[in-house]
């Protein structure tokens, strides 16, 4: 008995509005030009990481919202919250849940609830962190952090290892022209009493002595002259601008500062970081002892490190931290710590306006022309091999077939060889590679094929 065959149903969906395909504001993507040559920078940071000794520490996206903001209310003005997402998934866990701004609460927690880990731990991690602030020039609300600390040690034989390991990042990146700012908030603390000034108006001075570098030397002077006085200001500036190389702003330093056990100790500490890096080979054209470095107000506890690119300032800094001796804290302990951090995507947007991040439109190095249906094994086969061999391959896949269709596909994505292979080419037993970089075409054997894209001669 014959049925009838049901007809396939059909939606007939029209959709009453159209959405534009942007963005909220302070987000962005990265086309596969851009990701390429992010992703080959921060294999280099991530290998100069691993070569200093630094493992790797995973930690998620989202953290309780009391361990990020203290339990403060009013410490979260920052914070991406996630609070409902907890009764959205109908979960036992009732805590508020935020996306985490930064790298170091999240291993502040991590040690805290794991302290067994074996002191120093050195750690790096690379990952994506959330800030809802008013989206700005190089500035955005969700932005990779690339972090190194040293846990769980007061020596500064640890601050020295931040140094040459920001200054390695850079070579190994081929940029040279950098400059480290090297200070100590040990040295900065003891302004009140070597300037005459009451201690309670040390942030103020310390905040308008950070905008030096955006207000300059005379507005600093004048801001300063108002926040603690006239002769208090001559005294802070013949400390500031103190001239000279390491050695001399150091003697110059302990010399106007020698009544002030904090900031001798500070000066100490910045003399045996001096020996260290110049030991490792640290050439003194990318650093300086910089007494204007300030860095956070309430954070920093020791030496405090800033690095602007000489020929990209305008873009602030892009690889800085310092000690800070208060970590965990807020968890019942008190662990040592010094530590850095890079803004990846600033970093980025640098060393792409130096010409430094070399764009490629594709990381496919052979595409393999896909030219008769009758040779698709073949066509597998090759690819296959080509992969076992660590050569990044493709095969067309587009619905146009046409010759030119597939070869302007190669020359559009900028892919190195195409590999063209028919019916003739099998009666052959050949393949005929196109070098799209030299316009060279060659018919290879097949067994050499993998030796020609390695070695094209």
């Amino acid at each position: 008995m014959h049925m009838p065959q049901k007809k396939p149903q059909t939606t007939n969906y029209k959709l009453k509005t159209k959405i534009k395909p942007e963005l909220p504001g302070g987000f962005r993507d990265y086309g596969p030009e851009d990701a390429i040559a992010r992703q080959k920078m921060i294999e280099k940071i991530r290998k100069t990481f691993e070569d200093f000794g630094f493992d790797p520490l995973e930690t998620p996206a989202v953290e309780r919202t009391e361990v990020l903001t203290d339990g403060e209310k009013d410490s979260g003005k920052i914070i991406f919250n996630l609070s409902s997402s907890a009764k959205e998934l109908k979960s036992k866990d009732k805590s508020k849940i935020s996306l985490r701004f930064d790298l170091t609460v999240p291993l502040a927690r991590f040690l805290a609830g794991n302290p067994e880990i074996p002191k120093p731990f050195k750690r790096y991690q690379i990952g994506n962190v959330w800030r809802g602030e008013s989206p700005q020039a190089g500035r955005y609300r969700e932005f990779m952090q690339a972090d190194i600390d040293i846990v769980g040690t007061s020596s500064m034989e640890a601050d020295s290892e931040i140094v040459i390991l920001i200054y390695r990042v850079f070579k190994n990146l081929g940029i040279n022209n950098f400059l480290i700012n090297i200070n100590n908030r040990k040295i900065l603390n003891g302004l009140p009493k070597f300037a005459g000034f009451p201690e309670k108006k040390l942030s103020d001075a310390l905040r308008i002595i950070d905008k030096r570098d955006k207000i300059g030397e005379k507005e600093v002077a004048k801001e300063l002259a108002r926040a603690v006085g006239k002769k208090q200001t001559e005294r802070i500036m013949q400390f500031l601008f103190l001239s000279g190389d390491a050695k001399q702003k150091l003697l110059g330093a302990r010399e106007l500062l020698k009544d002030t056990p904090s900031a001798e100790e500070g000066i100490k500490e910045l003399a045996e970081i001096v020996r260290n890096i110049r030991a490792a080979g640290v050439e003194e054209r990318n650093w300086q002892i910089n007494f204007c470095t300030v860095r956070g107000l309430g954070y920093y506890t020791g030496p405090v490190f800033e690095t602007v690119l000489t020929e990209a300032e305008e873009l602030g800094s892009v690889f800085s931290g310092g000690r800070y001796d208060g970590l965990a804290e807020k968890f019942g302990q008190k662990i040592s710590a010094v530590g850095v951090s890079a803004g990846i995507d600033r970093l980025f947007v640098a060393l792409d306006k130096l010409g430094a991040t070399g764009h490629k439109k594709t990381t496919t190095r052979a595409l393999i022309l896909n030219l008769s249906p009758e040779l698709k094994t073949d066509y597998f086969a090759f690819a296959s091999e080509l992969r076992k061999a660590g050569i990044s391959s493709s095969i067309y896949l587009g619905d146009d077939r046409a010759f030119q269709a597939q070869l302007a596909y190669a020359v559009k994505k900028e892919i190195p060889f195409v590999i063209i292979y028919g019916d003739r080419d099998k009666e052959k037993n050949v393949v005929t590679v196109k070098n799209l970089v030299t316009r060279e075409q060659k018919e290879i054997p097949k067994d050499k094929l993998v030796e020609y894209i390695k070695n094209p001669k």
